[in-house]
């Protein structure tokens, strides 16, 4: 039996995607590699938070360790959000028209306002900002707080923004 190496690991992810939650024996079997190999990856991925572990008791026997991707793993493969975004607002504005569009944005405004207002309640105006840039930063928008304000450096929704400004 061949052995483990780094390379193998994006395998053994695609592995866990299409037959997992799955065992030990079953991934050795499914790489033609030895049980200590998996073993071995399967902790790394686990220390970096790419794959969780969870027992399964059986009617007759030890329980068995089953292994599936986390939530972390999942984002690593393709997404389609943005794509599917797009083609749902057109549908919208399409079915509904502009002002449709006009009110879910004008909304969806209204309910970021609201959540940032009571995440930085009870800071200073310098903590705020960067509270804010805190916040902005994690949402993909590559945010800072430049003093008295806040600078973003990247916007994650640039195609629909572009479309439906």
């Amino acid at each position: 039996m061949k052995e483990f190496s780094e390379a193998d690991r994006p395998a053994l992810l695609d592995l866990l995607k299409i037959h997992g939650p799955v065992n030990v024996p079953t991934l050795a079997t499914l790489r033609g590699v030895s049980l200590n190999a998996v073993r071995q990856q399967l902790a790394a991925l686990q220390r970096e938070h790419l794959v969780e572990v969870r027992v399964e008791k059986r009617k007759v026997g030890r329980p068995t360790h089953l292994y599936a991707l986390s939530e972390k793993a999942e984002a690593l493969f393709p997404q389609a959000y943005g794509p599917l975004a797009l083609a749902l607002l057109r549908q919208l504005r399409a079915v509904d028209g502009e002002k449709k569009i006009d009110r879910l944005f004008d909304r969806r405004t209204r309910a970021l306002v609201a959540a940032y207002k009571e995440k930085l309640q009870g800071m200073t105006t310098a903590e705020k900002w960067r509270e804010l840039a805190r916040i902005r930063a994690a949402e993909g928008y590559m945010a800072d707080s430049a003093g008295k304000g806040l600078r973003e450096h990247h916007c994650p929704i640039a195609a629909i923004a572009k479309e439906f400004p």
